[in-house]
């Protein structure tokens, strides 16, 4: 110890370090005042692997001897709001110190160092959670607002530390990150945590019981009411857990292992475990954050689910998935399952066998009956050599049905048939006026890739005594935004009776061909097409009835015509006809349109034949598109009447 005398009233000295296991003050210097106040400043503090310099410590009522430091009303400078105060024994390097505050805030902490083993202990009543961030090492959250109770111990040998043991209960505490995408606020709950040293490797015990609060770690957002218990060892390179059990609120219990490297900050191996795991929360609090803006991220899930991973040599080795009486449904009503049960095991190396089934389901609202699939999955290449699904009284028949993920897309392709379906329930599924008949077809070569599914030859249809082919097919972005649609649509030899009465129409006898060029659809509405509509060739009866002159007349607008009397309207119930035409090119919200030949003044769109005859002409070209589809709203309702000279 050197003393100087600084001028009349204050003392200057040093004082030896000051050297335990659980701290460190070095380069100690005293300045007394005549007072029996004074100052000490320590040009380097250490305790639990972090150090400051430049600590200063203001004493209101201090006493130095050879036998202890005894300091009162102590006022630290990076801590004003916390008076100390300060015993510290040379010879038997014993510690009291008492930090009070107001509030009730304590931190009572007791040291003995020259016991074996020594041992700290602190006793902590409404501790302010902010004054230990800076013990938290650089890039983790640091806590602001909330106090802590509890009590911790430590103890050792001349090693160093040897056993820590904590109890401590949380409440509101608030923490956050500089970049704001790890946060909590006002967590509450206890933790426990008991961590023994050996041959310089730590193995610990620790508990959570997270009450009430919420976190935020991007993506996920939580809530309180999960507890946590794990095994952790450190050996100063790699963390290690083990019987790790995440009690889940509204999920279940879910077992990890894992093993952490530190100095290349990754997941060496990993295993994880759960049975009879709840799927509402599980899919909407842990997996719907990280699945973006996909088709996935758009449902409601219900169910049970039992799970297991494997990780190791930096990536997926094993999943098991078993699904019991799931559900499954899209949020936009784009499809939906039910009763779905599955086994679905999958290992990175070996080639498995899938099992899945669903009780019933739905597509863009057409229903589907009970169905079984099996399935070989290598890696992530899925293939399906045939199913049958029902649809309605009909059935989907699927073969060679493919899918696989490449270049961080799922792409997938098939081929099958459809079987005859009613078209009255069909046509009410999908919210179209009733039809009768039934719909039947072959599917070729179908494939999506990149968000675009393409059809690889023609798509063959039958339906309303007539057949169907839609040829150069492709469909973008069929489950996002705004899907696009291209394609050539061409009926030949529809039944126009049974046609015209699905549509509320009137009656029209004979038969009709459709041809649709260049047709593209955004978010299913039209933009571009040329359309034909004609008599089909041949011999067939032809009679159109006055409520379908009355709505063909309609559609031409104000300017459209039935060139035939009112009165002969009255007498007669059916015309005949020689053709019926009428097409429509449209662009720009425009639709051109024409009919079966130019008259004087505009176009015939039914040339009329027979006995009576009758001739329904359009005048108007330039149609725009929104209005047309007014008119053909108006019709269907049943709602017009015809302009007639």
């Amino acid at each position: 110890m050197q003393v100087s005398m600084a001028h009349a009233f204050q003392l200057e000295m040093s004082v030896a370090d000051i050297v335990s296991p659980a701290f460190s003050a070095k380069i100690i210097r005293v300045v007394l005042s005549g007072n029996g106040e004074a100052d000490l400043h320590v040009a380097e503090f250490s305790m639990a692997e972090k150090k400051w310099g430049k600590v200063h410590l203001h004493c209101k009522e201090f006493n130095l001897s050879a036998y202890r430091i005894y300091c009162r009303e102590g006022v630290l400078a990076m801590a004003p709001d916390l008076p100390i105060t300060l015993s510290y024994e040379f010879a038997s390097k014993r510690l009291d110190l008492k930090l009070l505050a107001q509030g009730g805030e304590q931190w009572l902490v007791k040291a003995d160092f020259l016991a074996t083993p020594w041992h700290v202990s602190a006793d902590l009543r409404k501790a302010q959670a902010f004054r230990v961030a800076a013990l938290i090492p650089a890039g983790l959250p640091l806590p602001g607002k909330g106090w802590v109770n509890g009590k911790l111990e430590i103890q050792g040998d001349k090693s160093g530390m040897a056993v820590i043991s904590a109890d401590m209960q949380l409440h509101d505490i608030s923490f956050s990150d500089s970049s704001g995408l790890h946060a909590g606020e006002k967590v509450s709950g206890n933790l426990t945590m008991v961590a023994t040293q050996s041959e310089k490797i730590w193995d610990s015990q620790i508990s959570l019981k997270w009450t009430s609060g919420e976190l935020f770690w991007q993506p996920l957002y939580l809530r309180g009411g999960h507890e946590v218990a794990a095994r952790a060892k450190w050996d100063g390179a790699q963390l290690t857990l083990s019987e790790t059990r995440l009690a889940l609120d509204g999920v279940g219990v879910v077992e990890v292992d894992g093993v952490w490297d530190a100095e290349a900050r990754q997941l060496t191996q990993a295993w994880a475990r759960g049975n009879n795991l709840e799927l509402t929360r599980l899919y909407s609090e842990y997996a719907k954050p990280f699945l973006g803006s996909g088709v996935m991220a758009d449902l409601g899930v219900s169910g049970k689910a039992d799970l297991s991973w494997k990780y190791g040599v930096g990536s997926t080795r094993e999943v098991n998935i078993g699904l019991r009486d799931v559900a499954l449904v899209d949020e936009k009503n784009r499809f939906s399952l039910q009763g779905v049960f599955a086994s679905i095991p999958w290992n990175a190396e070996q080639a498995e066998s899938v099992l899945l089934s669903f009780k019933s389901g739905a597509v863009w609202g057409i229903p589907l009956g009970a169905t079984d699939l099996k399935m070989k999955v290598r890696g992530l290449d899925f293939e399906m050599p045939q199913a049958s699904i029902p649809v309605l009284d009909g059935k989907l028949s699927v073969n060679d049905f493919h899918l696989f993920r490449k270049q961080d897309e799922w792409s997938w392709s098939f081929s099958g048939a459809l079987a005859p379906i009613s078209m009255p329930p069909l046509s009410l599924a999908l919210g179209w006026p009733e039809m009768k008949g039934s719909l039947s077809g072959m599917i070729p070569h179908v494939s999506y890739q990149s968000k675009s599914l393409t059809v690889n030859g023609a798509l063959l249809f039958r339906i309303f005594d007539g057949s169907v082919v839609v040829s150069s097919l492709n469909l973008f972005d069929p489950f996002g935004l705004a899907p696009r649609l291209y394609g050539n649509l061409d009926m030949r030899e529809l039944d126009l009776g049974a046609l015209t009465q699905a549509f509320s129409f009137g009656n029209v006898q004979g038969r009709i061909d459709v041809k649709v060029n260049e047709l593209e659809l955004v978010n299913w509405l039209p933009v571009h097409f040329d359309a034909r509509v004609s008599s089909s060739p041949g011999s067939y009866r032809k009679r159109i009835s006055q409520k379908a002159v009355q709505n063909i007349s309609s559609l031409g607008g104000a300017g459209a015509a039935a060139a035939v009397q009112r009165s002969m309207l009255s007498v007669f119930d059916t015309f005949g006809y020689d053709r019926i035409v009428l097409s429509c090119v449209l662009k720009n919200g425009v639709c051109l349109m024409d009919g079966a030949e130019s008259a004087e003044k505009g176009y015939f769109i039914v040339k009329g034949g027979g006995i009576p005859a009758i001739n329904v002409m359009g005048y108007n070209h330039e149609v725009d598109w929104n209005e047309l589809l007014s008119r053909l709203k108006r019709v269907i309702k049943g709602n017009t009447k015809a302009v007639v000279k």
